[in-house]
């Protein structure tokens, strides 16, 4: 009978991701409270292995090879499909990142499972997820025993569990596998801002910010904020007002800060399917009918160059 939940954790730049914190509390969330097993590979990722199992209490299972020091499919699938199939899972989760796009499709071939990528809830026997950039949630029910998803960014909170015992940690070696593929290397966008993601406070600029200079405005509000990143629409991005790498939303990257506050954006699904996962939304915008309104939790109508230099006094007399 199928019936253990698996997580397969991604680790960036040699730290255990967010997101994967993030799937570990939806898979208990769908195991009715129960910890899911946790899948970690890679060359040595023995210190994030015990890191992760003293954070979550899970059991861990480390795949350990010298042809998974870098990300690949085709190796990863191979070395993590017998142990999987082994486990009988009912649910397999991965991060919605890149690792999570390729590898959860193939691991559902490998599995004769269902394949649900973008998830950002659970609803009875199956799952829901946003369609057509956001306009349409989508209420998906997987007709084989196992299915394998890939869990949205800030879909859920990280599971921190607090004061729990250390999870076992089991070692497997994986045997090499011929793959048609290889990494010849990994180069990041020159001006990508890697704290982005990981910011509490997200500070964002929209084309009604009005100029360029305007983005100065903007950059100071975000320097009061501890741990806090300048994001940026589309719109702004295309007039090169500020770097593709700070673009939030569909074509862009997907965030859930504690406080998210919105300048002169307008409200476009597109960017608001990246940022709806914010616990608070504060939007400023002088047109009261703006979309952005909508999701937003305080509304401001005002111009930013007469609303934020008032705020930022306030903020630095604080």
């Amino acid at each position: 009978m199928y019936s253990a939940h698996i997580v397969i954790a991604e680790v960036r730049r040699g730290v255990i991701t967010q997101e994967s914190y993030e799937a570990v509390s939806f898979a208990r969330d769908c195991s009715g409270g129960l910890l899911p097993a946790v899948v970690l590979l890679g060359k040595d990722v023995s210190l994030q292995a015990e890191d992760l199992a003293e954070k979550t209490g899970c059991t861990v299972h480390v795949i350990q090879g010298d042809h998974l020091g870098s990300f690949n499919a085709e190796e990863s699938c191979a070395a993590i499909a017998d142990l999987i199939s082994g486990l009988l899972p009912a649910l397999v989760c991965l991060p919605h990142s890149s690792m999570g796009w390729d590898l959860a499709p193939r691991l559902a071939v490998k599995l004769h499972a269902s394949c649900i990528t973008a998830v950002e809830t659970v609803k009875g026997k199956g799952f829901t997820r946003s369609m057509c950039a956001g306009r349409f949630m989508a209420d998906i029910v997987p007709l084989t025993e196992s299915v394998v998803i890939t869990l949205s960014a800030g879909a859920y909170p990280p599971y921190s569990p607090g004061g729990s015992a250390k999870g076992p940690i089991e070692r497997v070696r994986a045997a090499g596998a011929t793959a048609r593929s290889r990494l010849l290397g990994v180069r990041e966008p020159a001006h990508r801002d890697s704290a982005l993601r990981d910011a509490e406070v997200i500070v964002s600029a929209g084309r009604g910010i009005g100029k360029k200079e305007n983005v100065e405005i903007v950059r100071e509000l975000a320097s009061l904020f501890p741990r806090s990143a300048v994001g940026a629409s589309r719109s702004v991005c295309d007039l090169g007002w500020l770097e593709y790498g700070r673009q939030i939303g569909t074509t862009g990257q997907t965030v859930a800060p504690k406080l998210y506050i919105a300048c002169g954006i307008s409200g476009a699904i597109q960017h608001v399917a990246g940022m709806r996962g914010a616990h608070t939304i504060v939007a400023i915008n002088t047109d009261p009918d703006a979309a952005i309104f909508r999701v937003a939790h305080y509304c401001i109508v005002e111009d930013i160059t007469t609303f934020i230099p008032v705020l930022v006094d306030e903020l630095k007399r604080d």
